[in-house]
């Protein structure tokens, strides 16, 4: 039964991904989405940092 799901859930995926391409494309390119990115990144480097102190 769920490899039915996984599937489908699949499916779903390569469908999507290949109808809206330009669309992902684009948004993926905006300003918001850069700076979305980079938040996420720095928010990892210091976590990273604060679990090496507790660690030591």
């Amino acid at each position: 039964m769920f490899k039915l799901f996984a599937i489908i859930f699949i499916g779903l995926g390569i469908y999507i991904g290949v109808n809206y391409t330009d669309e992902i494309n684009s948004f993926v390119e905006t300003d918001t989405f850069e700076q979305v990115q980079e938040k996420l990144v720095d928010g990892k480097d210091k976590l990273v940092e604060k679990l090496e102190e507790i660690k030591d």
